[in-house]
């Protein structure tokens, strides 16, 4: 009896130690993402990651992400929103979601790399999640470079 006792207290622990390390290990890679991000929606694969169709700065908190394009002189604020990672996805999940004005909820279900700091996000609005990090039909590919804290905004 005393042995089935200890037994489940140890597995209580391994339980909780595992739930405690997957969760440090979200809110470090969430950690990865604070700050600000500029860069294209690009064509294919990206080969060329420095232009594209739509140009993007998005702003990353530890929670939420704010979208804002640049049309020339012109800036669209397309809101802010949270997000949410799956680390035990591969590639990895990110996936964000506001609401609009009329207060519909849209989804954005994404992929994505992180190097450095290059954030690759291949994302679709509708509700099938891009396989592959490219443009294609129902899906685009982001890929944003962190400014420093000391670069100016747009």
């Amino acid at each position: 009896m005393k042995q089935r006792i200890v037994l489940i207290q140890l597995v209580s622990v391994l339980a909780a130690s595992c739930l405690w390390a997957a969760e440090n290990s979200e809110l470090a890679e969430r950690q990865k993402f604070v700050g600000t991000w500029k860069g294209f929606t690009v064509e294919g694969r990206g080969e060329n990651p420095d232009r594209g169709p739509v140009k993007l700065e998005l702003r990353i908190t530890g929670k939420v992400m704010k979208g804002l394009e640049f049309k020339g002189t012109n800036v669209v604020d397309h809101g802010e929103g949270e997000f949410t990672l799956d680390l035990s996805q591969s590639p990895k999940y990110l996936d964000a979601w506001k609401t609009n004005e009329r207060g519909r909820k849209q989804n954005y279900v994404g992929i994505y790399t992180l190097e450095g700091d290059t954030l690759k996000w291949c994302v679709s609005p509708q509700k099938v999640r891009p396989q592959t990090l490219e443009t294609k039909k129902g899906q685009f590919l982001l890929i944003l470079k962190r400014q420093s804290d000391t670069a100016t905004a747009q």
